[in-house]
């Protein structure tokens, strides 16, 4: 259990800060709307640069000891976000957050697939952390949002512990190039739909804990939106996802996810949306689980391709905010950023569709491999 307890703290904690940041920033410290975007695209650009290259430093120096530092270093860093009394201090730590959540991410699930992990499951841990993460982070804010913060670290700190535990386990010391082509050009259509996607529907979740209180949510009903969306990607990722070839995953998560959209544009209050989180869960389950599946399958280098693959999810983080701007500069609203969305998400499945026609899902032998024993004292050497 401890790698699924590392994917559910870290994910409890991520979560809690990224469903209160924005109402810290508005409510709190003043911010306005391009302000919060702009924040929200520094910290993925953060995220994006660690997952990039630490994904890569997860196969040269060995899952756990890339996995124990992201790990230790996100702990301090959301630590950090208690003392953020300011807009300019806040704006600063998110930056620091973005960039140390990205360290980690790549190294676990190279880890999580080696330990014969199914990849449903390891994700739905993380979903399970964020429901449970965010529940308990929404109570602690109706009594002082920084709470909700406090907790973040929390997570974070029981996550380090249990990357302390992580046995040693057979892993293949890889020769990755700086910058991965081959990679890249393997696994490119799962990454290409992910980035449109995901891109467009970070435009949504920019001013997502917004939206739920213009239709009525207080801190506490948020928590319980999040939760619920939360509860049905656990559901749908230890039940579902595991049966399926990931490029039908990818395929069904990318429709679900337009469908999404437009259930959400048309919802009317607070209650509505709940609904709408269910069929969510099942868009994101399907789409993350296939494409982490697409990445751990096909390569022998996994902690780069899922670095890779976080580092897709991490600029569409900085793109999705860029798209909610222009739309706000364009005299759009809330509206329109979820109808964009829907109309994003339908296009990326087409793109994967005709992109991924004559790509199987099958494990790529290695080539230049030598398999070690993981140990921390052996930091830098047994590349071949």
């Amino acid at each position: 259990m401890r790698t699924e307890i590392i994917q559910m703290m870290a994910g409890a904690a991520i979560l809690s800060a990224i469903t209160y940041i924005p109402i810290l920033a508005r409510d709190h410290l003043g911010a306005d709307d391009l302000y919060i975007a702009f924040m929200v695209s520094a910290y993925a650009t953060a995220s994006f640069f660690s997952s990039y290259i630490f994904g890569r430093a997860g196969d040269i120096y060995g899952r756990r000891i890339i996995l124990r530092i992201g790990i230790l270093l996100s702990t301090l860093s959301f630590g950090l976000i208690v003392l953020s009394s300011t807009l300019e201090i806040l704006f600063i730590v998110r930056v620091l957050n973005g960039f140390c959540i990205g360290i980690y991410p790549g190294a676990l699930a190279a880890f999580a697939y080696e330990s014969k992990m199914k990849m449903g499951r390891f994700a739905s841990f993380g979903a399970l952390g964020w429901g449970f993460g965010t529940v308990l982070a929404g109570y602690a804010a109706g009594f002082n949002i920084y709470y909700a913060f406090l907790f973040s670290a929390l997570f974070f700190l029981f996550a380090f512990a249990s990357a302390f535990t992580l046995p040693k386990i057979e892993v293949h010391s890889i020769k990755v190039p700086l910058f991965p082509i081959e990679t890249f050009k393997r696994n490119y259509p799962v990454y290409l739909a992910v980035l449109i996607r995901h891109s467009s529907a970070f435009a949504v979740w920019t001013y997502w804990p917004l939206i739920l209180s213009n239709l009525g949510g207080d801190l506490g009903i948020i928590g319980l939106v999040q939760a619920t969306n939360s509860l049905a990607q656990v559901i749908f990722m230890l039940g579902l996802t595991d049966r399926f070839d990931c490029s039908k995953l990818v395929a069904t998560g990318l429709v679900a996810s337009s469908m999404t959209f437009v259930w959400i544009g048309m919802a009317q209050n607070i209650i509505e949306i709940f609904t709408a989180q269910v069929l969510l869960g099942f868009a994101w389950a399907c789409l993350y689980v296939g494409a982490l599946k697409y990445v751990t399958e096909r390569n022998t280098e996994r902690a780069t391709a899922s670095g890779l693959l976080q580092s897709m999810l991490a600029i569409s983080g900085v793109v999705g905010p860029i798209y909610a701007a222009i739309i706000f500069t364009l005299g759009g609203n809330y509206y329109t950023v979820i109808f964009f969305a829907a109309f994003m998400a339908f296009l990326s499945f087409l793109i994967f569709s005709i992109t991924n026609r004559n790509v199987e899902c099958a494990l790529i032998e290695p080539k230049q491999v030598e398999v070690v024993m993981e140990d921390d004292s052996a930091l830098g050497e047994g590349c071949t």
